[in-house]
């Protein structure tokens, strides 16, 4: 039985993971693989397989790597150098076992002096240094003979050698080793890989015109991407009254097919060109929309709609708190929100600014009236002592100041065990309520100034979890903690700045985040042909809960059902 049947005939019983063991040379011997072999190829194939060769032949064998040549080159080299058998034996074994393993499709025919022995005499060069020579006008004829020209994908024209080609190179390089360590020649690898090189590269192109192939691709890419811009947008009317441009959705997969395309070539040239399509598309879209001074003009006219809203509001509310959540001012601020978001401008902030300010004034004239009124009432009680105050009966403030002291110890009650919501309601409901002649003021302030007391509590509560949040950008959890809190507080001096400061943060840094949110969303359905993932529906429901007046997002939403 042939070598080569023998070894197939044993990893077809045990498998390519026999290679690498004591095992397979033993087994090989029983069913006499080596009975028309040389005698030493017993000990020969024992010595390379042990000598790491058999581990590689197995994982090169099951992974079918196409680079295996110069790990295996190199092994036997190394086994050759050592081992002190003949070179040919040992590329002998080597080459029978890649071929029984599938890496080569034949066996190199190599003139085999162990089985016959030729009637011919021939000619022997005895000069080491003469076959040397001899064996490297071989090699450098065999490299030129050997390459194998093919066409990329650019049209050039380039050489690369077979796994056959390799394995004929591979048996004269081994004689080239060999003779080369006999004379002393040290630097024959490198010779050898010059010389591979030399003739590989005399048949490849060269940078500038694989350079010269890149640009006029890109060329022809860029051109064809602009034509389906300008094929594939369509311009509509916004609430505004503006056009606004856009990708129609089945313009958006043919873009970013090509945009891959794009950006392949640009990573080869070594450009970004993802700035370039961000860009391109941005002025693109830019052009075909209204001009921004034209969007300028319109937030100039909300912005006046929506003082003069707030004028209006103020007159026609004698006293209390204005009533933000008109609906005729809602709308206003939804528009100036929205398009304030094109433009970069922040103006849910401009809108709180301008009703913080007025209900300040609103204040101011509220504390001026009050003033006036104490000063009239300290007036008619100095009248009531200097001669009117036996007609007065305290009866009828009975019931009056027991119902007041009922809710004040509820409300106590409350407080102490926590329910700060529950006893402020209780706390205000026993100062509204009161409303008996006899010390009117001493007992209405006894439950103001619990109310206040327990708003600083809510305030401090609320303080403590918010910074945490906005130090980690959560502002979406911010602010749903901030809309949570009571409508009813009192808010009065240190809390009162620590409410509006953190409040204004809040909303400033929301405003940033639904701007940033759009985009991503945007982005989102770009990525996904016209719909949103999973991820992006979940991010859009709770933005929604905490904004949802903007324009953005409910067009998105309902874009996208």
């Amino acid at each position: 039985m042939e070598l080569s049947n023998a070894i197939k005939n044993i990893i077809n019983r045990f498998g390519t993971q026999v290679l690498p063991t004591r095992q397979f040379v033993n087994l090989l011997d029983d069913i006499g693989g080596f009975k028309d072999e040389p005698a030493a190829s017993k000990k020969v194939m024992k010595g390379l397989l042990e000598s790491g060769f058999g581990e590689m032949l197995y994982r090169l064998s099951e992974k079918k790597d196409g680079n295996w040549q110069n790990p295996i080159r190199k092994s036997v080299s190394d086994y050759a150098s050592k081992s002190g058998y003949k070179d040919e034996l040992i590329n002998r074994i080597a080459a029978q076992l890649l071929y029984s393993v599938g890496l080569i499709d034949e066996l190199p025919k190599i003139e085999n002096s162990y089985k016959t022995k030729s009637t011919t005499p021939k000619r022997r060069i005895k000069d080491p240094k003469e076959l040397l020579y001899a064996l490297k006008q071989e090699y450098i004829t065999a490299l030129s003979e050997l390459l194998t020209i093919t066409t990329d994908e650019y049209g050039h024209k380039y050489g690369y050698y077979s796994t056959e080609a390799n394995t004929r190179l591979y048996v004269i390089e081994g004689k080239i080793r060999l003779i080369a360590r006999e004379v002393g020649a040290p630097d024959i690898d490198s010779w050898l890989i010059t010389e591979r090189k030399k003739i590989e590269n005399n048949s490849r192109p060269s940078k500038s015109d694989i350079k010269r192939a890149l640009d006029d691709q890109i060329t022809v890419l860029v051109r064809d991407y602009r034509a389906l811009m300008e094929k594939g947008h369509i311009v509509e009317d916004d609430e505004f009254g503006l056009k606004s441009a856009k990708f129609a959705p089945n313009a958006i997969s043919d873009l970013l097919s090509m945009e891959k395309k794009i950006i392949i070539i640009g990573n080869k040239l070594k450009e970004d060109r993802q700035s370039w399509i961000d860009k391109t598309k941005r002025d693109f879209l830019a052009s075909k929309s209204s001009p921004a001074s034209a969007r300028y003009g319109v937030i100039d006219q909300l912005k006046n709609d929506y003082l003069s809203r707030l004028s209006e509001l103020d007159r026609s509310t004698k006293s209390g708190e204005i009533d933000y959540s008109d609906t005729t001012l809602k709308d206003t601020r939804r528009k100036l929100v929205n398009l304030g978001s094109l433009l970069g401008k922040n103006m849910e902030q401009w809108c709180n600014i301008e009703n913080d300010k007025l209900s300040k004034e609103r204040e101011a004239k509220a504390s001026k009236r009050k003033k006036r009124n104490i000063i009239a009432s300290a007036v008619a009680g100095a009248a009531l002592l200097i001669g009117g105050w036996q007609g007065i009966s305290y009866t009828s403030s009975a019931d009056a100041r027991k119902a007041y002291e009922t809710t004040m110890a509820t409300a106590n009650a409350e407080y102490a065990q926590g329910n700060y919501i529950a006893a402020l309601d209780l706390f205000q409901k026993a100062e509204n309520d009161y409303d008996a002649s006899y010390s009117s003021s001493s007992y209405k302030g006894e439950a103001h100034a619990k109310a206040v007391e327990i708003s600083d509590k809510i305030i401090a509560d609320w303080e403590e979890k918010v910074r945490p949040l906005l130090k980690s950008k959560k502002v979406t959890q911010a602010k749903a903690l901030t809309l949570a809190l009571p409508a009813n507080l009192v808010l009065d001096g240190n809390s009162e700045q620590v409410f509006k400061s953190i409040s204004d943060q809040i909303n400033s840094d929301l405003a940033t985040r639904v701007t940033e949110m759009v985009d991503v969303l945007l982005n989102d359905i770009y990525t996904h042909q016209g719909k949103l993932s999973e991820a992006g529906k979940t991010e859009l429901n709770e933005m929604i809960k905490i904004v949802p007046d903007n324009y953005w997002l409910n067009f998105i939403k309902e874009k996208t059902k």
